[in-house]
Formats: structure tokens, sequence, C-alpha cells
């Protein structure tokens, strides 16, 4: 199966490079940027190949990486609109934050195998969660196209209803939880710690409770749950829940979600 990119900013470099780790082969993969340095950066380090054009990517491809930024996404279609539809089994992968299917749809002219894909910034280390949404694919090319990006994290497929949401709580989230990170550690300071040591110590709890929860959620594990185990009857972990309960923590966190929601709403 060939792979074509076409943009190779920071999560398509990010994807070919887990695809690669994950066991898709390198010669595979091909790229186009409009700096053609980065493509042959990429290309050579991967094993893949830069070529000369976005048409010549778009024509040789199985899954076809629309990795370009939004604002662009439109001129690069109508470059590649003509070697997109008269490909045979081509699929085509967006992950243009904000541009709907039926935009783009539109911007091809006529329907195509197309998958909408909001990842987050986490893929550059492998731990994505990435919402996909399939229109016009065959289950081969879904499934394609998520073993692609279960290459950087794990996957989900959504209605595109959903993805204002899931765009909040898996896009946006993480820097709300860098600010609590953050906050955290300014506390530790406080009381005495290094901002180096403190900010460590709060994202390695951070992480740690984060892969508690998910090794435990096939067994109907909650969070509810842990939170009752770790708090003992009189002791610190309550006071400090209570504390930051009556200063707004849930909502504060919900607001923020329903914020990203809203303003999603108005970009789109």
């Amino acid at each position: 199966m060939r792979i074509g990119f076409i943009g190779t900013g920071a999560m398509a470099s990010a994807i070919a490079r887990g695809a690669v780790a994950a066991g898709f082969s390198g010669s595979d993969l091909m790229f186009a940027d409009r700096h053609h340095q980065a493509a042959e950066d990429l290309a050579d380090e991967l094993g893949g190949a830069a070529l000369a054009s976005n048409r010549q990517v778009a024509a040789q491809s199985d899954l076809l990486v629309l990795a370009v930024k939004p604002n662009v996404q439109s001129e690069v279609i109508r470059e590649i609109r003509e070697s997109v539809l008269f490909a045979k089994g081509l699929c085509v992968i967006s992950i243009a934050a904000g541009r709907t299917t039926d935009q783009i749809i539109s911007d091809f002219g006529a329907a195509i195998p197309l998958v909408r894909v909001m990842p987050n910034v986490n893929a550059q280390i492998g731990q994505s969660m990435s919402a996909l949404c399939p229109v016009g694919t065959t289950d081969e090319q879904l499934a394609a196209a998520r073993k692609l990006l279960d290459s950087v994290g794990q996957t989900i497929v959504l209605d595109e209803k959903y993805f204002p949401v899931f765009t909040a709580i898996a896009s946006s989230s993480p820097a709300w939880i860098f600010k609590m990170i953050d906050a955290m550690a300014e506390a530790g300071v406080n009381h005495g710690l290094t901002k180096a040591d403190s900010t460590r110590i709060v994202a390695q709890a951070f992480a740690g409770s984060a892969q508690l929860l998910l090794d435990g959620l096939d067994n109907g594990q909650v969070p509810a749950n842990l939170i009752d185990r770790v708090s003992s009857p009189g002791g610190t972990t309550i006071a400090g829940l209570l504390a930051a309960q009556e200063a707004g923590l849930s909502s504060a966190i919900v607001a923020a979600v329903d914020a990203a929601v809203e303003r999603d709403h108005h970009l789109g």
C-alpha cells in the first residue's frame, strides 16, 4: 500500500514516523511539500521518496494524507483534483482542523472515498487520540486509514456531528492539562520544591493516573472508583479534593469544554 503525504509539518511527520515504527515500509511512503527540502529530509530519514509535485503524489497513492493547513487546503485540492478523481481505489485522509467532509467533497467536485481525521499533539510521542469520520469508503479503506492512525496512538470512529466536542476534550484539552500541571507545580514551588522537580513529579502523577484508568476501562473501571480508592477518610486527599471542588474545579473544566465547543461552531 502506497501512502502519500502532501505537507510534511509536525503532524504529517509524526504520522509518517509512527507508521514506519509500526511496521509500514518506508519505501511505500511518498512526500510533497511546498518546501521541497523538507520533503526530501523526511523521505531520506524514513527511506521514502520526495516527489516533485502534489499531483505526482496523489496519482501514485492508495492512501493520500492531506496534511496542509486548513486555509490552503482548497487550493491544494484544486491542484490535485483530477489526479484524485481518476485514481482507482484511492482514499483521501484529511487532517485539516475545522474542514468538514462536505466542504472537502465540494472542493473535489465529486464524491470520493474520504476520511476526516482529528488527531492531537500527542501523536508526536505515539500517544494521540484520533477521531475518524469516513464518507464513501470501503471497509478495507477505513481499516487501512485506521491502521495508519493507530500507529500514533488510539482511534475512534465518530459521526461528524461529534467532532466539535471531540476537538474540545481530545485536541484542546492537552493545553488545559498542561495548565493544570503547571498550576500544581507552582503550588509545589510555594512549598519549597524547585520548579523542575515539581513539574516532573506532577507530570508523572498525571501520566501514571491516566494509565491506571486506561488499564481498567475494559473491566468497567471509572474515575470515581479510583478517587474513592485514593481518598482515605479524614485524609489529605479528600481535604484537597473538597477544597478544589469548592473553588470550582469541575465547573471550570465543564465551562472550558462548553466554550471550546461553542467557538468551534462559530468557526465552522
